[in-house]
């Protein structure tokens, strides 16, 4: 089995090297190959030098260093076109790089992943914890995101979810062409897309830590394009 982890990265040089070293830690005993693709938006801090010394020390990460801040949506388009046109990879997962997500967690998606297409770690079901968010931003999330299913039509609950893993069938079949949202909106568009295109996933249980170090990358820009995408698939009902 080969696994490909796609991680975004803006000025994470803080979090990175103990992220990768986990990853390598706990995931490579497990799989025949592990690829890590670093898609770093030209990061002020050196975030990307930092990841291609990383990949001297641990081999098989690849570094795409764009020219500027493009957004999350579109780092993973472009992270994604990179693992399905230059590996070989049969697994693909996406994650953040500020340790909410833990890499641990990745040995129970792949063995839960045998009877799905994807596998989503959601805050929303029994046996998930999240540490680190006040009352507000719990509601907020639980609002925002059934208002994007109901939207959407689908049927997963953390909609906007990053920490995903993939069978490398299913992502193929996403047109990233048609995906308009370059933020997290992304997530839900891609999960309308496999819905549409009869793939089938599963929820499992997650432990999500806010970021204790650096700050969000969500901005106003964000809500707005997260409000018309809503909007869209309204209009398409």
């Amino acid at each position: 089995m080969n696994i490909a982890i796609v991680i975004p990265t803006y000025n994470e040089k803080e979090a990175l090297p103990s992220l990768i070293e986990k990853i390598f830690d706990k995931i490579r005993p497990l799989v025949e190959e592990l690829h890590v693709v670093i898609v770093d938006d030209s990061s002020p801090d050196g975030t990307a030098d930092i990841a291609r010394s990383l990949g001297e020390k641990f081999q098989k990460i690849s570094v795409i260093q764009r020219p500027g801040k493009m957004g999350l949506g579109s780092a993973y388009k472009d992270g994604f076109t990179h693992v399905l046109q230059k590996l070989e990879s049969n697994l693909i997962v996406q994650m953040d790089a500020d340790h909410s997500h833990d890499p641990s967690e990745l040995a129970n998606m792949i063995e839960k992943i045998v009877d799905y297409d994807f596998i989503i770690a959601s805050r929303h079901v029994t046996g998930s914890s999240v540490v680190g968010w006040g009352f507000g931003r719990k509601v907020t999330h639980s609002i925002a995101g059934a208002i994007a299913k109901v939207s959407a039509n689908i049927d997963i609950d953390d909609c906007t979810s990053g920490f995903r893993m993939f069978k490398r069938e299913a992502l193929e079949k996403i047109e990233f062409n048609k995906i308009e949202a370059d933020g997290f909106a992304f997530q839900i568009e891609v999960l309308y897309q496999l819905k549409q295109k009869g793939f089938h996933g599963l929820e499992v249980p997650t432990t999500f830590v806010n970021r204790t170090e650096g700050e969000s990358k969500m901005g106003n820009s964000e809500v707005i394009q997260f409000i018309k995408m809503c909007l869209s698939y309204i209009g398409k009902k």
